[in-house]
C-alpha cells in the first residue's frame, strides 16, 4: 500500500458453514465493525461463505481486487474444514513455511492444558505465508497472520471470539491505524424509554435539514442508539450536536461514560455508597445477571431472590397469602409486597421486584401475555408500574429487565436532585 497514509477500503470474509445454516451467530462481524468504527474506520463489505476450497478461493480473489485490506475470519484450525491459510497461499501465489517456534508455542499451550499433542495438527497451524507477520494466540492454538500482498493486506484471524477479539484489538487495530487515515468521526447518544420514531423526529428537528452529519438509529428493548457521524475532523460539529441532543432529552439520555442503563445504575449507587437487591419472578434472575455483568458489582449489588412459585413469594419475601389469593401473583399488590419484603430482609438501599406473564401461554382477557408489574424503591420512596410488553417470551423478559433498571435509574437521579 506504500508509505503514504490514505483512506482504506476494508472488506471482511467470514468463513463458516455453521454460520450459513444458522447454528452459529456471527458475533465476530459486529465486534469488528464496532471496534473499527470506534477508531474511525468503516467495513465497506462483508461476505459469508461456506468452508469449501472453491468458495474461499473465489472470495479471496474478488475481495483482494476491490479492497485495500481483507480480513478473513475462521478456518485456521487443524481440522479438515480449516483450509483458509492454504487456499489463500494458493490463490495469491504465496510460498509458505513451517515456523518451528510456532510449533513449539502451540505444543506448549496444549501441554499446559493437559491436551495430547498431535504433531501433525500442530504443524498445520504453524504454516506461515511468505512475508507474513504472526500474531500470537494467547487463548488458543491458531495464530493470526498479517500478509502484505502487492497493494493489499490480507489479515487472517481465528474464528472463536475469545481468540479473535484480543488479537484484533491488540495486534490488528494498531497496525491499521499506522497504515491508513480514519474515514470519519462519530459520537453516540443512548436515549431510554422513548420510541425510535419519536427520537428520530426530535433529533432531526433539532439538527435541521441542512446538517452535514449523518444520523443513524438502532432500536433495542427500551432504548435507542443515536449515532452521529461526519468527516474525519468534524469533532466540533459533532460535539455541538451531541450537546443539543443531550440537553433536549435530559434524563432520558445516558451519560457518555455510562455502559448502558446497567452501568448508569451502578454508577449512581456506587457514588452514594448504596446497595441494590432484586426479587424476580418472570425474568428468572435476568436483572441480577445484568447488574453483575460488570466487574466490581459486589460494591453495589447485595443479592437477589428468584421466586417463581407463590410458595417462595410467601416464604422468602413475605407476600401475604390473601394478596396472592385475591389479587393474583401478577398484580401491583404482589409486586409491591415483593419489594417490601426484599428491602426488609436484605437491608438494601434500593430494590427492584418484578412479576408478570412472559408467555407464550398463561394469559387471560384481564391479564394478557406481556402484562408485567415492576416495583422499584429507594430508601422509602416506592413505585409500582403496570406494563404490557409486546412480542415473544424473550422480548417480554428483555423489556422487563431494561424497564426495571431504567425505572430505578430515574428514581435514583430524582432522589439525588432532592438532596
Amino acid at each position: 500500500m506504500g508509505d503514504q497514509k490514505r483512506f482504506m477500503n476494508i472488506h471482511v470474509i467470514t468463513i463458516g458453514s455453521e454460520i450459513l445454516v444458522g447454528h452459529t451467530t456471527n458475533t465476530n462481524l459486529s465486534f469488528i465493525g464496532e471496534t473499527l468504527a470506534d477508531h474511525g474506520f468503516s467495513v465497506l463489505r462483508e461476505v459469508c461463505i461456506p468452508d469449501t476450497r472453491e468458495a474461499i478461493r473465489t472470495a479471496v480473489e474478488h475481495e483482494c481486487r476491490a479492497a485495500d485490506v481483507v480480513i478473513t475470519l475462521g478456518g485456521l484450525g487443524p481440522t479438515r474444514d480449516d483450509m483458509t491459510r492454504q487456499v489463500v497461499c494458493e490463490t495469491l501465489g504465496l510460498d509458505s513455511e513451517v515456523r518451528p517456534e510456532i510449533e513449539e508455542e502451540i505444543s506448549r499451550y496444549l501441554r499446559t492444558r493437559g491436551v495430547d499433542v498431535d504433531a501433525r495438527k500442530v504443524r498445520v497451524q504453524a504454516v506461515v505465508p511468505e512475508g507474513a507477520t504472526v500474531f500470537a494466540n494467547k487463548n488458543g492454538t491458531a495464530p493470526g497472520l498479517w500478509c502484505p500482498v502487492n497493494d493489499t493486506v490480507i489479515i487472517m484471524l481465528p474464528g472463536p471470539p475469545r481468540e479473535l477479539e484480543p488479537m484484533f484489538v491488540g495486534d490488528v487495530v494498531p497496525r491499521l491505524e499506522a497504515l491508513g487515515c480514519p474515514d470519519f468521526a462519530q459520537r453516540m447518544i443512548q436515549v431510554c424509554g422513548i420510541p425510535e420514531s419519536v427520537v428520530a423526529e426530535r433529533v432531526e428537528t433539532l439538527l435541521g435539514a441542512k446538517t452535514t452529519l449523518d444520523i443513524a438509529y438502532c432500536a433495542r428493548p427500551g432504548m435507542v442508539d443515536v449515532r452521529l457521524s461526519g468527516r474525519s475532523g468534524d469533532d466540533a460539529a459533532l460535539g455541538a450536536a451531541v450537546e443539543r441532543i443531550r440537553e433536549h432529552f435530559g434524563e432520558a439520555a445516558l451519560r457518555a461514560d455510562e455502559d448502558g442503563v446497567r452501568g448508569a445504575v451502578a454508577n449512581l449507587l456506587t457514588r452514594r455508597g448504596w446497595s441494590v437487591a432484586t426479587a424476580e419472578s418472570c425474568t428468572g434472575g435476568g436483572i441480577g445477571e445484568h447488574l453483575t455483568e460488570q466487574a466490581g458489582a459486589s460494591e453495589y449489588y447485595a443479592g437477589g431472590v428468584i421466586c417463581y412459585s407463590n410458595i417462595l413469594k410467601r416464604k422468602l419475601l413475605g407476600v401475604k397469602a390473601e394478596t396472592l389469593a385475591e389479587c393474583g401473583a401478577v398484580s401491583a399488590e404482589t409486586a409491591g409486597e415483593m419489594l417490601d419484603g426484599l428491602l426488609q430482609r436484605t437491608g438494601a438501599d434500593a430494590g427492584i421486584a418484578v412479576t408478570g406473564i412472559a408467555g407464550p401461554g398463561g394469559g387471560t382477557p384481564d391479564k394478557p401475555v406481556g402484562l408485567v408489574f415492576i416495583a422499584t424503591g429507594v430508601r422509602g420512596e416506592r413505585s409500582v408500574e403496570r406494563h404490557v410488553f409486546p412480542g415473544t417470551r424473550q422480548n417480554v423478559r428483555e423489556r422487563t429487565i431494561f424497564t426495571g433498571l431504567n425505572t430505578l435509574r430515574l428514581q435514583l437521579i430524582r432522589m439525588r436532585s432532592k438532596t
